[in-house]
């Protein structure tokens, strides 16, 4: 599979949405534009922020990411702008933030839609102006810094409730990528899969498994919710199982496999509902009599009788009526037992009779 966009800091993709989002990384990218990502947690937020770093003028400088959630809130403004020595309790010296560190490249801002009010005004003030303050300190300081912020929660709705500043959320989008979650990338599945395998056989040494045709079936039908962070793990763990040989299904982690035989049982069942709606349709319209139905449904009464054996209904000894649920009718019923046309319990036949 070729891709129509060159690749860009090890995204890995060719379907269109992939496609769509790389152009859009070249266009926003070279900008000084603030970027919002938005997407699932673990579909390569990160990767997206790295890309638009790399194809800008900045490039040569650093990216400098700082994950919102991992930082307590009473730290995170200090975390941001830095802090002088006794500033607060704990800070033992003066330390420069994760602005300066920034200083001509890229800030980062990861799960954004977690920060606190007073982090919130804090990079407003910065956004608005380039300025701000070390924690402790009175006097203002100017960096110049592209901010480039990520969350998986829709910030919008946040705004709703009191829990986001709408100016702070204009300032951060001026622009936004939305990353696509990997069940709906089709065959990029396999792709990102046998790139992971290739990954882990350069680190030990020697050429990737292969994936089976039941693990790229697996693969292709799983909804992945952890998105490409789990299809990573999955791929670790088969590269290490497989041992250099072809991976099978009985490599990927009991959860995946269990996931996708849930998930055919589900068709399976489904299929029988459907078919066990067409078949009381068929008796429905033909008085309950098997041949007449059999006919309309084009098969025969053998085989209509059969896949009635099998969901488990019984008839009597003439066969005029049948099952429809929730009420039981005369003649048919579901496990053994049938009801006579007052309603009074009856032994069911074994079979139907020859004739109809």
């Amino acid at each position: 599979m070729e891709c129509e966009t060159r690749a860009i800091a090890g995204l890995i993709g060719c379907c269109p949405a992939m496609e769509s989002l790389k152009r859009q990384i070249l266009r926003f990218g070279p900008t000084d534009l603030s970027v919002h990502v938005f997407g699932e947690t673990g579909s390569g937020k990160d990767l997206v922020a790295r890309a638009l770093h790399e194809v800008s003028p900045r490039a040569g400088r650093e990216i400098v990411p700082v994950n919102v959630a991992a930082v307590s809130d009473d730290l995170l403004l200090p975390a941001l702008f830095g802090h002088v020595r006794g500033a607060f309790t704990g800070a033992l010296d003066t330390r420069e933030g994760y602005v300066a560190a920034a200083e001509g490249g890229t800030l980062f801002i990861d799960e954004v839609g977690d920060m606190s009010a007073a982090a919130q005004a804090g990079l407003l003030r910065f956004l608005e102006g380039g300025e701000y303050r070390r924690v402790g300190e009175t006097s203002l300081r100017r960096a110049n810094v592209r901010v480039i912020s990520a969350t998986n929660v829709d910030l919008e709705r946040r705004v709703r409730e009191g829990r986001f500043r709408e100016d702070l959320l204009f300032r951060l989008r001026d622009e936004t990528i939305q990353v696509p979650p990997l069940r709906e990338r089709g065959d990029d599945v396999l792709l990102l899969a046998r790139h992971f395998l290739r990954e882990q056989a350069a680190g030990r040494g020697g050429g990737p498994p292969r994936l089976s045709r039941g693990v790229e079936a697996v693969l292709l039908a799983c909804s992945w919710p952890g998105n490409v962070r789990q299809l990573q793990k999955e791929m670790r763990r088969a590269a290490v199982l497989a041992a250099g040989r072809e991976v099978a299904v009985e490599d990927l982690s009991p959860g995946l496999r269990e996931a996708h035989g849930r998930k055919a049982g589900t068709l399976r069942a489904a299929l029988e509902r459907c078919e066990a709606e067409v078949l009381q349709e068929a008796l429905d319209h033909n008085g309950g009599r098997l041949a007449r139905a059999a006919a309309e449904l084009g098969i025969t009464r053998q085989a209509l009788w059969a896949k009635l054996r099998r969901a488990g209904w019984s008839a009597p000894a003439r066969e005029r009526c049948y099952p429809r649920a929730p009420r039981e009718v005369a003649g048919w019923a579901k496990g053994g037992r049938t009801t006579s046309a007052e309603g009074r319990p009856r032994a069911s036949g074994s079979s139907p009779a020859a004739g109809a």
